[in-house]
Protein backbone atom coordinates (compact mmCIF):
# COMPACT_ATOMS: atom_id res chain seq x y z
CA UNK A 1 0.00 0.00 0.00
CA UNK A 2 2.70 2.84 0.53
CA UNK A 3 4.95 1.84 -2.32
CA UNK A 4 1.10 2.65 -4.24
CA UNK A 5 0.40 6.04 -2.22
CA UNK A 6 4.06 6.80 -3.00
CA UNK A 7 3.65 5.90 -6.88
CA UNK A 8 0.90 8.06 -6.78
CA UNK A 9 2.35 11.29 -5.47
CA UNK A 10 5.56 11.03 -7.82
CA UNK A 11 2.59 11.10 -10.88
CA UNK A 12 0.41 14.16 -9.75
CA UNK A 13 4.34 15.63 -9.00
CA UNK A 14 5.20 14.90 -12.68
CA UNK A 15 1.76 16.32 -13.71
CA UNK A 16 2.24 19.67 -11.70
CA UNK A 17 6.09 19.63 -13.05
CA UNK A 18 5.04 19.65 -16.53
CA UNK A 19 2.44 22.56 -16.12
CA UNK A 20 4.92 24.62 -14.95
CA UNK A 21 7.18 24.13 -17.35
CA UNK A 22 4.65 24.90 -20.34
CA UNK A 23 3.91 28.37 -18.43
CA UNK A 24 7.44 29.44 -18.41
CA UNK A 25 7.93 28.18 -21.99
CA UNK A 26 5.00 30.37 -23.23
CA UNK A 27 6.55 33.52 -21.55
CA UNK A 28 9.94 32.87 -23.01
CA UNK A 29 8.03 32.57 -26.28
CA UNK A 30 6.07 35.80 -26.23
CA UNK A 31 8.92 37.46 -24.97
CA UNK A 32 11.50 36.66 -28.04
CA UNK A 33 8.47 37.35 -30.58
CA UNK A 34 7.64 41.07 -28.93
CA UNK A 35 11.30 41.74 -29.11
CA UNK A 36 12.42 40.56 -32.61
CA UNK A 37 10.77 43.24 -34.90
CA UNK A 38 12.25 45.98 -32.98
CA UNK A 39 15.84 44.53 -33.29
CA UNK A 40 15.12 43.85 -36.89
CA UNK A 41 13.98 47.44 -37.60
CA UNK A 42 16.54 48.74 -35.98
CA UNK A 43 19.01 47.08 -37.49
CA UNK A 44 17.91 47.99 -41.03
CA UNK A 45 17.93 51.99 -40.31
CA UNK A 46 21.37 51.52 -39.23
CA UNK A 47 22.27 49.92 -42.77
CA UNK A 48 20.56 52.39 -44.71
CA UNK A 49 23.16 55.52 -43.69
CA UNK A 50 26.15 53.34 -43.95
CA UNK A 51 25.32 52.46 -47.98
CA UNK A 52 24.56 55.35 -48.67
CA UNK A 53 27.81 57.11 -47.10
CA UNK A 54 29.92 54.79 -49.47
CA UNK A 55 28.30 56.45 -52.99
CA UNK A 56 30.50 58.95 -54.32
CA UNK A 57 28.98 62.67 -54.96
CA UNK A 58 30.31 62.54 -58.24
CA UNK A 59 28.11 59.89 -59.75
CA UNK A 60 25.17 60.39 -58.10
CA UNK A 61 21.96 61.10 -60.01
CA UNK A 62 20.41 64.83 -59.28
CA UNK A 63 17.43 62.40 -58.26
CA UNK A 64 19.66 61.12 -55.50
CA UNK A 65 21.09 64.59 -54.78
CA UNK A 66 17.48 65.87 -54.67
CA UNK A 67 16.74 63.09 -52.36
CA UNK A 68 19.64 63.51 -50.27
CA UNK A 69 18.83 67.11 -49.83
CA UNK A 70 16.11 66.80 -47.55
CA UNK A 71 17.11 66.64 -44.12
CA UNK A 72 17.22 62.63 -42.75
CA UNK A 73 15.90 61.32 -39.86
CA UNK A 74 18.40 60.02 -37.24
CA UNK A 75 18.27 56.14 -36.05
CA UNK A 76 19.38 55.11 -32.72
CA UNK A 77 21.55 52.31 -32.73
CA UNK A 78 20.96 48.94 -31.22
CA UNK A 79 22.90 49.81 -29.22
CA UNK A 80 21.09 53.16 -27.56
CA UNK A 81 17.61 51.10 -28.07
CA UNK A 82 18.92 48.82 -25.97
CA UNK A 83 20.41 51.06 -23.45
CA UNK A 84 17.13 52.53 -23.72
CA UNK A 85 15.25 49.15 -22.80
CA UNK A 86 13.82 48.29 -26.25
CA UNK A 87 15.59 44.89 -25.88
CA UNK A 88 13.42 44.21 -23.34
CA UNK A 89 10.43 43.37 -24.75
CA UNK A 90 6.75 43.42 -23.13
CA UNK A 91 6.86 43.21 -19.13
CA UNK A 92 6.44 39.41 -18.50
CA UNK A 93 2.62 38.59 -17.67
CA UNK A 94 2.10 37.12 -14.60
CA UNK A 95 2.26 32.96 -14.44
CA UNK A 96 -1.22 31.79 -15.88
CA UNK A 97 -3.86 30.40 -13.05
CA UNK A 98 -3.99 26.93 -12.54
CA UNK A 99 -6.52 24.70 -14.26
CA UNK A 100 -9.54 24.36 -11.62
CA UNK A 101 -10.79 21.04 -13.34
CA UNK A 102 -6.89 19.98 -12.32
CA UNK A 103 -7.23 20.67 -8.66
CA UNK A 104 -10.27 19.41 -8.48
CA UNK A 105 -9.30 16.01 -9.74
CA UNK A 106 -6.20 16.08 -7.38
CA UNK A 107 -8.15 17.46 -4.56
CA UNK A 108 -10.40 14.10 -5.05
CA UNK A 109 -7.22 11.96 -5.52
CA UNK A 110 -6.05 12.93 -2.52
CA UNK A 111 -9.73 12.38 -0.81
CA UNK A 112 -9.73 8.95 -2.34
CA UNK A 113 -5.91 7.88 -1.40
CA UNK A 114 -7.16 9.06 2.56
CA UNK A 115 -10.22 7.17 2.26
CA UNK A 116 -8.68 4.06 1.46
CA UNK A 117 -5.94 5.19 4.14
CA UNK A 118 -8.51 4.79 6.48
CA UNK A 119 -10.29 2.29 5.75
CA UNK A 120 -7.14 -0.10 5.47
CA UNK A 121 -6.54 1.51 9.36
CA UNK A 122 -9.69 -0.29 10.28
CA UNK A 123 -9.01 -3.46 8.69
CA UNK A 124 -6.00 -3.49 10.31
CA UNK A 125 -7.64 -2.87 13.70
CA UNK A 126 -9.83 -5.96 13.20
CA UNK A 127 -7.34 -7.89 11.97
CA UNK A 128 -5.29 -7.38 15.65
CA UNK A 129 -8.45 -8.04 17.92
CA UNK A 130 -9.41 -11.22 16.06
CA UNK A 131 -5.49 -12.18 16.47
CA UNK A 132 -5.76 -11.09 20.05
CA UNK A 133 -9.19 -12.75 20.40
CA UNK A 134 -7.81 -16.16 19.12
CA UNK A 135 -4.77 -16.36 20.98
CA UNK A 136 -6.92 -15.43 24.01
CA UNK A 137 -8.92 -18.56 23.47
CA UNK A 138 -6.13 -20.63 22.40
CA UNK A 139 -4.64 -19.52 26.05
CA UNK A 140 -8.61 -20.57 27.48
CA UNK A 141 -8.16 -23.95 25.60
CA UNK A 142 -4.40 -24.92 26.90
CA UNK A 143 -5.14 -23.91 30.58
CA UNK A 144 -8.80 -26.24 30.05
CA UNK A 145 -6.51 -29.15 28.56
CA UNK A 146 -3.95 -28.86 31.50
CA UNK A 147 -6.59 -28.54 34.18
CA UNK A 148 -8.15 -31.50 32.72
CA UNK A 149 -5.10 -33.79 32.91
CA UNK A 150 -4.33 -32.48 36.37
CA UNK A 151 -8.15 -33.88 37.08
CA UNK A 152 -8.22 -37.35 35.33
CA UNK A 153 -4.98 -37.62 37.31
CA UNK A 154 -5.90 -36.75 40.24
CA UNK A 155 -8.73 -38.73 39.86
CA UNK A 156 -6.79 -42.10 38.75
CA UNK A 157 -4.67 -41.53 41.57
CA UNK A 158 -8.07 -41.43 44.18
CA UNK A 159 -9.49 -44.56 42.46
CA UNK A 160 -5.62 -46.33 42.87
CA UNK A 161 -5.87 -45.11 46.29
CA UNK A 162 -9.32 -47.03 47.15
CA UNK A 163 -8.33 -49.67 45.67
CA UNK A 164 -5.37 -50.12 47.63
CA UNK A 165 -8.11 -49.46 50.81
CA UNK A 166 -10.40 -52.03 49.18
CA UNK A 167 -7.57 -54.92 48.78
CA UNK A 168 -6.68 -54.23 52.50
CA UNK A 169 -10.22 -54.62 53.19
CA UNK A 170 -10.43 -58.10 50.92
CA UNK A 171 -7.38 -59.30 52.69
CA UNK A 172 -7.88 -59.08 56.18
CA UNK A 173 -11.79 -60.66 55.87
CA UNK A 174 -12.10 -64.56 55.93
CA UNK A 175 -12.06 -65.83 52.24
CA UNK A 176 -15.22 -67.45 52.03
CA UNK A 177 -16.71 -64.26 53.06
CA UNK A 178 -14.59 -61.94 50.04
CA UNK A 179 -15.79 -64.90 47.63
CA UNK A 180 -19.21 -64.11 48.50
CA UNK A 181 -19.11 -60.54 47.51
CA UNK A 182 -16.51 -61.34 44.12
CA UNK A 183 -18.95 -63.99 43.21
CA UNK A 184 -21.40 -60.82 42.70
CA UNK A 185 -18.89 -58.02 41.57
CA UNK A 186 -18.14 -56.94 38.10
CA UNK A 187 -15.12 -59.26 37.49
CA UNK A 188 -13.20 -56.56 35.49
CA UNK A 189 -13.04 -55.15 39.47
CA UNK A 190 -12.79 -57.63 40.87
CA UNK A 191 -9.98 -59.37 38.65
CA UNK A 192 -8.16 -55.56 39.07
CA UNK A 193 -8.63 -56.06 42.94
CA UNK A 194 -7.27 -59.52 42.71
CA UNK A 195 -4.60 -58.17 41.03
CA UNK A 196 -3.15 -56.04 43.59
CA UNK A 197 -3.56 -58.49 46.23
CA UNK A 198 -0.84 -60.90 48.10
CA UNK A 199 -0.89 -64.15 45.06
CA UNK A 200 -1.59 -66.42 48.57
CA UNK A 201 -4.68 -64.00 49.49
CA UNK A 202 -6.19 -63.80 46.41
CA UNK A 203 -5.56 -67.78 45.65
CA UNK A 204 -7.99 -68.04 48.83
CA UNK A 205 -10.49 -66.03 47.29
CA UNK A 206 -10.58 -67.76 44.37
CA UNK A 207 -10.63 -71.21 45.94
CA UNK A 208 -13.75 -70.19 47.65
CA UNK A 209 -15.80 -68.46 44.79
CA UNK A 210 -17.94 -70.50 42.26
CA UNK A 211 -16.28 -72.72 39.51
CA UNK A 212 -18.06 -70.56 37.28
CA UNK A 213 -16.50 -67.57 38.32
CA UNK A 214 -13.32 -68.38 39.04
CA UNK A 215 -12.64 -69.19 35.70
CA UNK A 216 -13.99 -65.76 34.13
CA UNK A 217 -11.86 -64.44 36.75
CA UNK A 218 -8.77 -66.65 35.90
CA UNK A 219 -8.93 -65.97 32.20
CA UNK A 220 -9.51 -61.82 32.68
CA UNK A 221 -5.79 -62.66 35.08
CA UNK A 222 -4.51 -64.14 32.36
CA UNK A 223 -5.47 -61.38 30.17
CA UNK A 224 -4.85 -58.32 32.46
CA UNK A 225 -1.14 -59.34 31.85
CA UNK A 226 -0.81 -59.32 28.83
CA UNK A 227 -1.93 -55.63 28.59
CA UNK A 228 -1.60 -52.69 30.65
CA UNK A 229 -3.43 -53.30 33.67
CA UNK A 230 -7.44 -52.64 34.06
CA UNK A 231 -7.87 -49.43 35.83
CA UNK A 232 -10.56 -49.56 39.13
CA UNK A 233 -13.54 -47.89 37.61
CA UNK A 234 -13.01 -47.38 34.45
CA UNK A 235 -13.81 -48.48 30.84
CA UNK A 236 -11.40 -50.70 30.02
Amino acid sequence: MFFRILHLACGLMIVLLGVKIYAIAGDLLDDTNSSSPALTAAAMAQSQPEASAQVSPAVQSPKTQTVSATPSVSVPKTEDLCAQGGCKGPSPVASQPKDPGLEEQLEAREKELARKDAALNDRQRLVDAAEEELQRRMTALENSRTALATSEQHTDQLRNEDADRLVKIYQVMKPEDAAAIFNILDLRVGVALLNRMNPRKASAIMEAMSPQRAILATQLLVNSHARPATKIGGNG
